[in-house]
């Protein structure tokens, strides 16, 4: 049940008949490999049970589908497989927009052990400039999930990897620009920065020592509107 920040200058695109379509691959750099430690045990003695080493996938690919009525927009999606859904206030020059994801029951998982949804919030301010040229500023703090294989199930003196999600809270903020490329198609290019508010990152192998650390995410995300 994993979800990042949907497509913000999707959720602003305004189709003449009030229903979008987007599809979106985003690529994110930063942290992504390193060990990760909760930030609750940075004063206790580093010991290795707390952190993780698994590796967060660094290629997303999301599609969703929007509707708008007047100034209110709804509309669900999949990150990957997970299913989300999203809601909020829009404009020509301003948007709130509000995600989560659809499971809420137990499920096996490393933190939060039994607070499931994961979502969040996004501010968007837009600026037209013409010939269906848009260019906007975000701001967003979620709860986005990321991938970890390392629990499994045990049979017969082996181990079956299971994915299990590892929740992180985040505040960041980016940009967008969206232009058509023909007849009722836009592409948007999206850059977003993240700075993780759960863990610190954590390597153990410098010279000097073991460096505990923030860490921030950096996406960039291409998305089609109204394929």
């Amino acid at each position: 049940m994993l979800v990042h920040p949907p497509s913000a200058s999707a959720f602003m695109e305004n189709d003449r008949d009030g229903f979008v379509r987007d599809a979106s691959i985003s690529a994110t750099v930063g942290g992504v490999a390193y060990d990760f430690i909760p930030k609750k045990y940075v004063k206790r003695e580093v010991n290795e049970e707390y952190s993780y080493r698994e590796e967060e996938s660094p290629v997303e690919v999301a599609v969703s589908f929007q509707r708008r009525y007047g100034y209110f927009k709804y509309g669900f999606g999949f990150d990957l497989l997970s299913p989300y859904i999203q809601v909020g206030f829009v404009s020509d020059y301003f948007g709130v927009m509000g995600w989560s994801n659809l499971c809420l029951w137990q499920f096996e998982k490393v933190e939060h052990k039994y607070f499931q949804c994961a979502g969040g919030v996004s501010v968007i301010e837009q600026l037209p400039i013409g010939n269906g040229v848009r260019i906007g500023l975000t701001q967003h703090l979620s709860r986005n999930g990321r991938e970890n294989i390392a629990h499994g199930i045990y049979d017969l003196g082996f181990s079956i990897p299971t994915p299990t999600p590892i929740f992180y809270d985040e505040i960041g903020g980016g940009a967008y620009v969206s232009f058509g490329v023909g007849t009722g198609t836009n592409v948007g290019i999206e850059f977003r920065l993240g700075r993780d508010l759960t863990y610190y990152r954590f390597d153990e192998k410098e010279i000097d020592g073991n460096i505990i650390s923030d860490f921030n995410r950096y996406t960039f995300m291409i998305d089609f509107q109204g394929w």
